[in-house]
């Protein structure tokens, strides 16, 4: 699945959702090395290093099973992120 992520200074970054459950996901951001860990703190999430950032949006790739990940964002709460399937939302 792929998601637009926001940080507080304003900027916005494309990722790959690798792995996650209700409390942490695994990312790959193009312009990091390595993966990035979210964090699920209160209502929000955070980067390894304490950022708070906002998941603007979850596309999903084309051949991908994300019905479970789905499950997961409606059990969030009220603040959850669009999520698009071939113009459908979960």
């Amino acid at each position: 699945m792929r998601m637009m992520i926001r940080y507080q200074s304003g900027l916005r970054a494309e990722a790959v959702l690798l792995a996650a459950n209700s409390d942490r996901m695994r990312v790959a951001i193009g312009s990091q090395r390595d993966t990035v860990e979210l964090h699920k703190v209160e209502e929000g999430w955070r980067t390894e290093r304490g950022a708070a950032i906002e998941i603007e949006a979850l596309i999903a790739i084309p051949g991908t099973e994300f019905s479970r990940f789905c499950a997961e964002v409606h059990a969030a709460g009220p603040r959850k992120p669009p999520v698009y399937a071939l113009g459908a939302t979960c």
